[in-house]
């Protein structure tokens, strides 16, 4: 029984041997093939020789999988593809490690187990898109008197939306263009320009008639839904006509006037009428009429003055200058109406204004003042113009001989006063008061003067006569004294004017005691006796400088210191002068 264990020890040692043998060989040698354990699934991965093997040709195919199916790219990562095999030009190679036992040998070229073939239901690793059987673009050319061209991008991709554009172009005048497109299975409409009828995938654009050489554009955006061809449809009928027409027109007249804004009274006033036809067609008999407005003449005295134009052609231009002279102040207007025998009638107007930039000065004061006194003066500026005048200036220059005592509001330089104003309203009045003084008698002339901006000026004067003061001299003596009774004496009597003024209404009365008696009277005005008091008319004018010269002749009768007295008065000299002269009578 011991021997029969050993037998079957041994026999089971040698076929552990020869197995072991076997594994080696197929693990080292270039033509075997094996399966690599990953877990609990196994792949078959093919044993590659680590000693190139001179003289033995490969062939690369396809890596399988432990199911018999070709594995991806990504699954075979890293893993060699198993090579196809041709059948050795020599034994089996060595191995690259020497074996624990001898090998026993496969057929050559023959692997293990043979791998399983691909499945043909494989799905294709990419899509080759099929070529368009038409172009992206095209073009129906003059059916029925139109032509319509299409054109689309070459490509779009799934889901976006691209343009389908139409040329829709009449090659003759041509009425009833209708332009349809069918747009493709796989492409949804979005909107179109211009807006087209839309019946599920048809589009119909009604563009009605259109006259040769008109082009109109279209624009469909659809969707892409699809891949593939997507191919639209488009046709056209349109309906070749011809045309009978006429003209219809009209004049339109314009009017246009114009000329200065401002003048002033007696200027020239320059107008120009501006007739335009803007119409489509001729307007015929063309007449332009003036109103002369109060307040302008015309060199021809006429009140209506009368321009005939005759036919103005449309975009036609004509001009009419006027020349009026302003004769009146205010505002102006002056209008000329266009008329015509086939246009409507129009008119057009101008207004001027006809103002005056003007200013006045007055001054006036006493007439007659005495030397010594003040005299007061009233300057009165008035703008009566119809603009305000600016920066007005009043300068008032007193004479040489006086001086100036006072003047509100003004600077005094000396005998000048100067009065600034900012502006003064048309109508305004403005009174500037001054005041002079003199020692000099005489008459003396104040003038002052105005300016302003505008360019107005005005001057006024006012003379005073400064008056003098007269001042009566009375001197009278006898020509005898003593005397004795019975004789004769005479008095001589002399009134001089030694002041500056004269003297007016100057009078003489002597008068004289019982001693003497008048009996005579001479000299320049009559004298009148009466009793025992001579007197002597009245001098009127008794100038400055000038002399009056008296006699009176007399007879003594008592004796004694006879006293005659002598009294002079004037207007100027209320209380009059008294003089007496002392005559002794024996």
């Amino acid at each position: 029984m011991r021997k029969q264990l050993g037998v079957i020890t041994s026999l089971l040692f040698l076929c552990a041997t020869a197995f072991l043998g076997t594994a080696n060989c197929s693990s080292y040698n270039g033509y075997g093939s094996g399966y690599e354990n990953s877990g609990d699934e196994q792949s078959y991965v093919p044993a590659y020789d680590r000693s190139y093997a001179p003289g033995v040709e490969y062939q690369v195919g396809p890596v399988y999988g432990p199911t018999g199916r070709p594995v991806s790219n990504a699954q075979a990562y890293g893993q060699p593809r198993r090579p196809s095999f041709e059948a050795p030009r020599s034994a089996c190679p060595q191995p690259a490690c020497p074996p624990q036992c001898k090998p026993v040998c496969p057929q050559p070229c023959k692997p293990v187990c043979t791998p399983p073939q691909p499945a043909c239901c494989e799905e294709p690793l990419c899509k080759i898109p099929t070529p368009c059987r038409h172009s992206n673009q095209n073009k129906l050319c003059c059916l029925d008197g139109i032509t319509v061209s299409a054109r689309s991008p070459k490509m779009c991709m799934l889901g976006e939306q691209y343009p389908l554009e139409f040329d829709i172009q009449a090659c003759d005048d041509v009425c009833n263009v209708v332009v349809t497109a069918h747009l493709p299975e796989g492409a949804s409409f979005v909107r179109s320009v211009p807006e087209a009828k839309v019946d599920g995938r048809k589009l119909v654009w009604e563009i009605g008639s259109m006259e040769k050489g008109q082009c109109i554009p279209a624009k469909v955006w659809v969707k892409c839904e699809c891949e593939g061809e997507l191919c639209a449809c488009f046709c056209a009928t349109a309906t070749p006509v011809r045309f009978c027409s006429l003209l219809c027109a009209k004049p339109i007249l314009t009017c246009h006037k114009c000329g200065p804004e401002e003048v002033c009274p007696g200027d020239p006033v320059n107008y120009t009428i501006t007739v335009t036809n803007r119409g489509s067609c001729a307007a015929e008999d063309v007449v332009v009429t003036d109103n002369v407005p109060d307040g302008l003449e015309h060199s021809s005295c006429l009140r209506t003055l009368c321009f005939k134009l005759g036919t103005l052609e449309p975009c036609q231009t004509k001009k009419i200058n006027l020349c009026f002279t302003a004769v009146k102040r205010g505002k102006v207007c002056n209008t000329a109406v266009v008329t015509a025998c086939n246009a409507d009638t129009v008119s057009c107007q101008w207004c001027t204004n006809v103002c005056k930039e003007c200013i006045e000065i007055s001054k006036v004061g006493p007439k007659e003042v005495p030397i010594g006194k003040n005299a007061d003066y009233q300057i009165t500026v008035v703008n009566p113009g119809d603009k305000p005048l600016t920066e007005v200036v009043v300068t008032d220059c007193a004479p040489s001989s006086t001086s100036i005592v006072a003047a509100n509001g003004a600077t005094i330089r000396g005998n000048q006063a100067v009065w600034r104003v900012k502006e003064i309203k048309p109508g305004e009045k403005i009174n500037f008061p001054i005041t002079l003084t003199t020692c000099t008698p005489g008459c003396w002339t104040n003038r002052v003067s105005v300016t302003n901006c505008q360019n107005c000026t005005a001057c006024a004067e006012f003379t005073t006569r400064w008056r003098g003061r007269p001042a009566l001299n009375m001197c009278i003596t006898d020509t005898e004294d003593p005397i004795c009774i019975g004789e004769s004496t005479t008095y001589c009597i002399t009134v001089t004017n030694q002041g500056s003024e004269a003297d007016s209404n100057v009078a003489v009365v002597v008068r004289f005691p019982n001693e003497i008696t008048p009996t005579g009277v001479a000299g320049d005005t009559q004298g009148t006796i009466s009793g025992q008091t001579v007197t002597f008319a009245p001098l009127a004018n008794f100038a400055p400088r000038q002399t009056l010269k008296l006699r009176i002749d007399a007879r003594a009768k008592e004796s004694g210191d006879a006293r005659v007295i002598a009294e002079v008065s004037s207007d100027s000299i209320k209380t009059p002068i008294v003089q007496q002269e002392s005559t002794i009578v024996n």
